[in-house]
């Protein structure tokens, strides 16, 4: 079959590609208001974008009624946002941030979360999470509809500090996938995680 996005309008295209785009790594974003209040939640279009400079980026669409999610609002602000692994064991609570809470809710508490305080930025980390990564906004790139109407925004983060905890290194002080039981998003309401993991070597060019 073939799908015209222009055709299918934007709903139809919007399932398409989260079933499609599978697995997605989930980055669970923390952030902190001008007012102080702590946010919270996640976003499963994103990636690591290169190590020089160290920068990961995750994609932020707008609220229902077309204003910035407070995620967004609060990294055009403060310029700083906190990316946390996202695993299993706190897969319900991290669900659970998924909700729409009003910009003045601190979703830590909402949702039952512990926090610790960052080192290099003001937003706070997941104190439980397996893997933190402390970033200043890099870069924050709209993407427009065809009307003109900023839909979207591309949020890139330069990696100012790593937190990860020992329990999910190997001998060899490198993460561990299976210690770290991290969660993807799929299609729907569905999730994954790790399963099988298989080893095939990058092919040596001949000189």
């Amino acid at each position: 079959m073939r799908f015209d996005p222009m055709e299918d309008g934007k709903k139809a295209t919007y399932f398409r590609m989260i079933e499609s785009i599978v697995p997605r790594p989930i980055a669970w974003v923390s952030t902190i208001s001008r007012a102080g209040t702590h946010n919270l939640a996640p976003f499963s279009f994103f990636t690591g974008v290169t190590s020089d400079p160290a920068t990961l980026l995750f994609c932020c669409g707008n609220r229902r009624n077309g204003d910035p999610k407070d995620t967004a609002q609060n990294c055009i602000d403060t310029g700083v946002f906190v990316v946390n692994c996202s695993s299993y064991s706190a897969s319900q609570q991290m669900v659970q941030t998924s909700a729409a809470y009003p910009a003045d809710i601190d979703e830590f508490e909402a949702a039952g979360i512990d926090f610790s305080p960052s080192e290099t930025v003001a937003a706070p980390r997941v104190r439980d999470a397996a893997i933190s990564f402390e970033c200043d906004c890099h870069d924050i790139t709209e993407v427009k509809n065809d009307e003109g109407c900023v839909t979207s925004r591309i949020i890139i983060g330069r990696i100012k500090l790593i937190h990860i905890d020992d329990a999910v290194l190997d001998a060899q002080g490198r993460v561990d996938v299976r210690a770290l039981d991290a969660i993807s998003r799929l299609g729907g309401h569905d999730y994954a995680r790790i399963g099988e993991v298989f080893t095939i070597p990058r092919p040596k060019r001949e000189l």
